[in-house]
């Protein structure tokens, strides 16, 4: 996905709907070549096509995750400062969950360029390839059925599997996040993972960008007092920190 079509992304979330004329007039470029970012990013569920121009996302079908490899280009730069943030709170020895989120993807590429001992514990393919060469990290992965929306394996035996492992720390992201309700996911499948690994661990950490903030999504995961250290690059309102500093969730603010 090309910059300007994150742009486009991020312009369409933030108005609601927008013309082709509109569009191109705002970025520089041919109606032909903004019809053809439409058509890209239609395809790719990022927003909706519709008669002369495009809109987001408001029908049932918002709630289908857009393809990881897409979502991984949208808002880089506050993921990967959160990733940086994250980094910090990690020590050699310590034994972390990484769930396959985009944001934790970031993580993970952070963890296998550092020096540190860890071991790490997750269920996702794109995490298990960031850190396979990793030889400073000892890699667990749990088993289930593989998942294509989410690259991650779920399901079945992962009971038993996450029952016998103690996990120090627990990296999260999420779909979305309603501080007085907790966090969303679309992947149905993937809520029981995060449940059961936030139970098991001693410390949830949850990243997300702020775009993230206020938003819904199928199903509710985990509520705000299960959550310890929130990460995030911009500062949350004075009515949703108070419900975040009444549930005793430590919050940093990336630079």
């Amino acid at each position: 996905m090309r910059e300007r079509q994150q742009k486009i992304v991020e312009y369409i979330n933030k108005v609601g709907i927008a013309s082709f004329a509109d569009l191109a007039q705002l970025y520089g470029v041919s109606p032909f070549t903004i019809r053809r970012d439409i058509d890209y990013l239609a395809q790719s569920r990022l927003l909706s096509k519709i008669k002369g121009g495009a809109q987001r996302i408001e029908t049932s079908s918002q709630f289908r995750e857009a393809r990881l490899p897409n979502r991984m280009r949208i808002n880089l730069n506050q993921k990967e400062r959160i990733a940086e943030k994250a980094l910090e709170l990690i020590q050699s020895g310590d034994t972390i969950f990484l769930d396959g989120s985009s944001t934790i993807a970031c993580l993970a590429r952070l963890l296998a360029q550092n020096s540190r001992d860890i071991t790490v514990v997750t269920n996702s393919v794109l995490i298990t390839l960031e850190l396979s060469e990793a030889s400073h990290i000892r890699l667990i992965g749990l088993g289930g059925v593989y998942d294509p929306e989410t690259f991650s394996f779920v399901g079945f035996d992962i009971g038993e599997d996450a029952g016998s492992i103690y996990i120090e720390k627990a990296f999260f992201s999420c779909t979305g996040l309603i501080p007085e309700e907790g966090t969303f996911e679309n992947a149905a499948f993937n809520r029981n993972t995060k449940r059961l690994i936030a139970q098991r661990a001693n410390q949830v950490y949850l990243l997300l960008d702020s775009s993230k903030v206020g938003q819904r999504a199928l199903n509710r995961v985990l509520n705000i007092n299960e959550i310890n250290v929130l990460i995030t690059e911009k500062p949350f309102s004075p009515d949703e920190q108070a419900v975040l500093t009444d549930n005793h969730v430590e919050v940093h603010v990336t630079k």
